[in-house]
């Protein structure tokens, strides 16, 4: 009974500063994290397999950005967007990759873009839920989605896609050539193909989010007039 009870006492003894340790580690993260410490209780990040390419937005590196987060602002943290599972990544105190619960997420200013977490609602042509870059927002809004599907094979790039989103009067347009969009802004097509041509906008490649971009804002001039 003897042995017993000291072995016990041992083991209470070794519980309490088990608790204590852990109380003490919990309460260092805790004060290195600050008033950010909301940020961190999400799932941590699944690791890709080693590959010479990443799938995510300008840089596999965390960048410096702003976050507002369950409607508060953090001016300074570390994130960076996953383009293949959608996912918005912050780095803790403790270096752990978190993945941000993006219905928490109200926006993110990250290598110069304003990222917002879109949801998916019942009107016409709503694209799904995700993470988009929002180009533009009044009258009409002006969304950018890019998604990457990744390709295992050391040498072969992910496979990048873009689309792009007009909301306009109660409706989502998927903005697919110059056409489809001057056909939407009517009617105003002959001043807005004019603005076009006099700022040489070009319908190509990364300049496509521009034209979109000035041409509705041109667009919610001449309708103001």
């Amino acid at each position: 009974m003897l042995l017993l009870f000291l072995g016990g006492g041992c083991l209470f003894a070794q519980n309490i500063d088990s608790q204590q340790s852990f109380d003490s580690t919990a309460i260092r993260y805790f004060r290195r994290a600050g008033n950010q410490s909301p940020l961190y209780s999400g799932k941590a990040q699944e690791y890709y397999p080693q590959t010479l390419h990443h799938p995510y937005f300008v840089d596999w590196k965390f960048a410096k950005a702003h976050l507002s987060y369950c409607g508060v602002t953090y001016s300074e943290v570390l994130l960076r967007l996953d383009m293949n599972r959608d996912e918005l990544i912050i780095i803790s105190p403790d270096f752990s990759q978190i993945v941000l619960f993006p219905e928490n997420v109200d926006f993110a200013e990250l290598h110069g873009q304003h990222i917002i977490f879109f949801r998916r609602d019942s009107l016409p042509g709503c694209p799904s839920s995700g993470y988009y870059f929002l180009l533009h927002s009044a009258e009409c809004k002006v969304m950018e989605k890019q998604s990457y599907m990744m390709n295992y094979n050391d040498k072969a790039e992910p496979l990048l896609y873009t689309y792009f989103y007009l909301y306009k009067d109660g409706v989502y347009h998927t903005i697919r050539t110059k056409r489809g969009l001057l056909k939407i802004l009517h009617p105003y097509k002959k001043e807005l193909k004019k603005y076009i041509s006099t700022h040489r906008l070009s319908f190509q490649k990364a300049e496509k989010r521009y034209l979109i971009r000035d041409v509705v804002s041109y667009y919610e001039i001449l309708s103001e007039r």
